[in-house]
């Protein structure tokens, strides 16, 4: 009676061995060196160097003033009868922290903002929705850091405009350069340049980009969380549609769970002055308040 678990056993091994020899053989390479990848990159030391793959948050922080930084965001628009929604991640692949203390990372990162009317009865037509993608290099080193993106840009009239309004083929891609000063928690400034290789409409290729963050200190807010107030300045000005100046301030508040926490939820008012952000308006001013809540990372 005993003999036969044991057969069993050895024809199940024997099986196993030859019979599926060839599958593992063509398994693809990119899973290979994916898996090498992972291995290696998630707890590589080198002397002091450490080089981790996914880590818990990037080296440039996000710029939460810009309206167009990745994001997820609910916005209201207190002007006018609209809404407008974002979802955009930042995901980092890797980064490396040499012996010297900086820091350096490589990512991706994308986003879609969508823009609604709110004619009543429950009915939210599309008017426009903008799509980024983008990849970046960034470092940081003490109070500085730094960040080199390469982005995608289209810009498509929605449903509710299809037939009313005149549309016209919009895309971008540029190169952004953006330095940031964080002496500490409470005060951050940041300042950069860019340039389109591609533009159409064609316009002039060059842009300015710089603005500001200003914390509270934490206090204690509801059931024990942690809370701070915040505000920011963001302002771009593009040589484009004759000269454009657009402005962006918020006011508002953070909340976390605890102040370690990285997940944050933000609630901002906020008043924007320019051109509009959406392409198919680009040559259009847009002046309007807004509430938003943001879920930042």
């Amino acid at each position: 009676m005993n003999e036969l678990p044991t057969k069993m056993h050895e024809a199940f091994k024997g099986k196993r061995m030859t019979g599926n020899l060839s599958n593992h053989k063509s398994l693809p390479l990119w899973l290979c060196g994916f898996v090498l990848a992972l291995g290696f990159s998630s707890s590589l030391w080198a002397g002091e160097d450490h080089l981790l793959f996914l880590p818990p948050e990037p080296v440039f922080g996000q710029l939460i003033g810009d309206p167009r930084e990745p994001q997820n965001a609910l916005i209201a628009n207190l002007s006018y009868p609209r809404f407008e929604g974002a979802i955009g991640p930042t995901l980092e692949f890797l980064q490396w922290r040499p012996a010297d203390d900086s820091r350096w990372g490589w990512g991706i990162m994308g986003a879609s903002f969508i823009e609604l009317d709110s004619l009543g009865h429950f009915v939210y037509p599309e008017r426009v929705s903008d799509w980024y993608l983008g990849m970046y290099f960034s470092e940081a080193s003490g109070d500085f850091s730094h960040r080199f993106e390469y982005t995608h840009v289209s810009s498509h009239l929605g449903d509710e405009l299809f037939y009313t309004v005149q549309r016209f083929i919009y895309t971008r891609e540029s190169f952004r350069w953006t330095s940031s000063f964080q002496p500490s928690d409470e005060f951050r400034l940041y300042a950069g340049a860019g340039y389109y290789p591609h533009i159409d409409p064609v316009e002039k290729p060059f842009f300015m980009h710089g603005g500001m963050e200003l914390y509270s200190g934490y206090f204690g807010f509801l059931f024990g969380t942690a809370a701070r107030g915040c505000f920011t300045y963001d302002l771009k000005v593009k040589d484009e549609a004759g000269g454009v100046v657009n402005q962006n301030f918020e006011w508002g508040i953070q909340w976390k769970w605890k102040k370690e926490s990285h997940q944050v939820i933000r609630l901002a008012l906020s008043y924007y002055n320019g051109n509009s952000e959406y392409g198919q308006f680009y040559q259009s001013n847009d002046n309007h308040w807004g509430a938003g809540i943001y879920f930042d990372p």
